[in-house]
């Protein structure tokens, strides 16, 4: 039984930015709005706000995010789950990131109405804030 959940879909557009592998990590996304930097063996990985996005990168822009709401989740392995699930079944590609109180999934903005459909068939609600 998958769990059901309170999401939010942020206004923000980001961008998916691939930096070489010991690049320095840029001041502005240190300083900034929600962030996410990965660093592997091949690659320094940045997901950021469109507007902070580095330049002269490999990037993938036009990405949207939905929130899960409510406390730390961290330890809720059926979070991701519940939300993984029905957008792959709407054959939407994603990518999640879990920190210690979010659980965050982005897509492509042209999936926006797609997803939004899936995840509320598969019983989420969504909220909206100001």
């Amino acid at each position: 039984m998958s769990k059901k959940l309170q999401l939010h879909l942020l206004e923000e557009t980001f961008a998916l930015s691939k930096l070489p592998q010991f690049a320095e990590i840029p001041v502005t996304l240190m300083k900034g709005d929600m962030c996410f930097i990965f660093r592997t063996e091949e690659e320094l990985s940045v997901i950021s706000p469109e507007f902070m996005a580095p330049t002269n990168v490999q990037q993938e822009i036009g990405w949207r995010c939905i929130r899960v709401d409510g406390e730390s989740q961290l330890k809720d392995a059926n979070i991701v789950l519940s939300m993984a699930m029905p957008l792959a079944s709407a054959n939407i590609p994603m990518l999640t990131v879990t920190t210690f109180n979010s659980v965050l999934f982005f897509f492509q903005e042209e999936h926006v109405v797609e997803a939004v459909k899936a995840l509320q068939q598969a019983g989420h609600e969504f909220t909206h804030k100001e």
